[in-house]
């Protein structure tokens, strides 16, 4: 960053449902850490401090027309003008970048019509709608005091991310205008546990075993579950003292969030009027089917996972004529033959269902997440941990609350007030103290590809080679750091010296591999793959080639890693460029 002390702090939580931007000056967080500014948004009849993260493309496959609720609103109008065809229009589209051992700056992304185009478009071109909603709603309100180099930007990425997808969502940020000297990268279950540091008792709800409740006391652990649309981040906590905080355990999670529950809600749908109608019925009333899902996004926080009771749903009354007109049946009459007639009862538009079926939409979701909690807390790491903390917009949902109460009824079990909102204000306050999470825990070990004097019947043939000094065994797995090894904020390891080989040559190149395992042998091992590419350039080459040596260093324990390469004989630190990208 150009500035050490940035005026403004902005952070854009990017999330798979739902983003928003939220923003404080530096005065405002001197004052109060929770003081900020916080975006609000229109959807419908009703104000909401996110907007579903849906972005419509004009045909020409490059401008923004809409992004959030207008973005829905103008596709639900085209649809029903009949000019949607040529236009692209993208929902939930940030879990296509989750776990993509092939992402790439020209991975492509299918619209819900099928067409496509560069990944990279659509999300830099949803990051730009919201620094530009930045400008428009807040900035003017500054009256000029502020320029591009005085903000501090931070972008939120899910914990168990890789360091590809964290560059790519970099690329897409500066794709965006956002400078990349002023961006941060912020880690969601992180910036969740920073905000809940700062807020008074008063604003958690907690149950279980609430008398051991000593969460942000110094010394004090605790698990922080981030369950939002599409992953659920769980990490490990320690109270350091002074703001600060450190990891416990390696970030760890799965793709089990809410919108594993709406897919589960849209099968059910699919199965009362039969897939053909639904899939017609989705084409011809696109309004009506947000006003669907809409409404299922809020049903779904109130349902209980202990208590018998009838949820009702608004079925729209063109879906219900569509399969009148389809079938020449009453649905109300099939309902009542079908499988589901002792659950079910259709009264006009009012679909009124047992909780039977309605918690059915969570088991499969619930499962995952509380199987991997129970699997947590047999960790040695977990020893002295009192309490989870829930944040995220599924974590509002009282059904998955009362499940992490019960497969940990010996914790505290604490939701913040506006759950959904935890990550994005704790961004606003990553970005004022981005020094705050102390030291973190490998999830992968990390190495590079080097040679060893070759031992006959220990390394394999295929790898010997004969050179001026012996046999050597290529293909050998340099360790750095490895997996489960906790590391300080900004620690420095490796630092080896490279000579170079050529008179003229004045950049330098290696790869950079990964593994799940903790002491690979050889970079072709199970679990081995290379992560990406590091480039040293613009070396110099005015003395000769025997004295030019370069020293590397991995800096590891931020949010992104980084590589520092020194001039031997000049004490230079040359350009490096990191690219985990192909």
């Amino acid at each position: 960053m150009e500035t050490d002390k940035p005026f403004m702090v902005v952070a854009i939580d990017f999330g798979t449902t739902y983003s928003s931007w939220a923003c404080s000056t530096t005065h405002e967080h001197a004052e109060s850490p929770t003081k900020m500014y916080v975006r609000q948004w229109i959807g419908g009849e009703h104000l909401s401090p996110k907007a579903p993260t849906t972005v419509l493309i004009r045909p020409d496959g490059t401008t923004l027309e809409a992004f959030g609720y207008a973005a829905e609103d103008r596709y639900a109008e085209l649809v029903e003008e009949g000019q949607h065809k040529l236009w692209y229009y993208f929902k939930r589209f940030k879990m296509n970048i989750f776990d993509n051992c092939e992402l790439s700056r020209h991975t492509m992304l299918e619209d819900i019509t099928g067409k496509i185009l560069p990944a990279m478009t659509v999300f830099s071109r949803a990051i730009e709608f919201m620094r530009n909603d930045f400008m428009t709603n807040y900035k003017s309100k500054l009256e000029g005091r502020i320029e591009d180099h005085n903000i501090c930007w931070v972008l939120t990425v899910p914990a168990i991310w890789n360091e590809p997808a964290k560059q790519f969502m970099r690329q897409a940020a500066v794709t965006a205008g956002i400078r990349d000297e002023c961006l941060r990268i912020a880690l969601e279950p992180e910036a969740a546990s920073l905000l809940c540091n700062y807020l008074p008792l008063k604003m958690f709800t907690i149950s279980g075993s609430q008398s051991k409740f000593q969460t942000f006391q110094k010394g004090s652990k605790y698990i922080l579950l981030d369950a939002g649309g599409g992953t659920v981040d769980i990490t490990v906590h320690e109270v350091v003292g002074g703001g600060k905080l450190k990891e416990l355990h390696k970030a760890t999670g799965g793709a089990w969030g809410g919108i594993a529950v709406d897919g589960a809600f849209k099968q059910f749908i699919i199965k009362l009027v039969g897939e053909p109608i639904f899939h017609k019925f989705s084409k011809e009333n696109t309004m009506d089917l947000l006003d669907l899902l809409r409404g299922f996004e809020v049903k779904k926080r109130e349902m209980q996972l202990m208590k018998e009771s009838i949820t009702t749903f608004r079925i729209p009354v063109s879906l219900i004529k569509l399969y009148e007109k389809e079938t020449g049946k009453v649905l109300k009459e099939s309902i009542g033959k079908s499988e589901y007639s002792e659950k079910l009862k259709l009264l006009n538009d009012r679909l009124k269902v047992d909780s039977a079926i309605t918690r059915g939409f969570f088991t499969k979701s619930i499962q995952n997440i509380t199987t991997f909690v129970n699997t947590l807390l047999k960790s040695k790491q977990l020893e002295g941990v009192n309490s989870i903390i829930m944040v995220g917009g599924f974590s509002e949902c009282q059904m998955l609350q009362e499940s992490i109460v019960s497969c940990s009824p010996k914790l505290s079990t604490i939701v913040p007030q506006d759950a959904g909102l935890v990550v994005l204000k704790g961004a606003v306050i990553y970005g004022h103290n981005q020094d705050a999470i102390v030291e973190r825990v490998c999830r992968y070990t990390y190495g590079i590809a080097g040679a060893m004097p070759f031992i006959p019947g220990v390394h394999k043939e295929e790898y010997r080679v004969e050179t001026d000094v012996g046999p050597l065994c290529n293909k050998i797995f340099i360790k750095v750091v490895e997996v489960d090894e906790s590391i300080k904020l900004h620690e420095r390891r490796w630092g080896k010296y490279f000579k170079l080989n050529m008179e003229n040559q004045d950049t330098y190149s290696f790869p950079i591999y990964v593994s799940s395992e903790g002491s690979p042998t050889y970079i072709t091992d199970d679990g081995c793959r290379m992560l990406g590419c590091v480039t040293i350039a613009d070396l110099d080459r005015s003395v000769p080639l025997k004295d030019r040596k370069v020293e590397m260093s991995i800096i590891f324990g931020g949010t992104e890693m980084e590589v520092e390469a020194t001039e031997f004989h000049t004490g230079k630190k040359s350009t490096v460029v990191v690219d985990f990208l192909q």
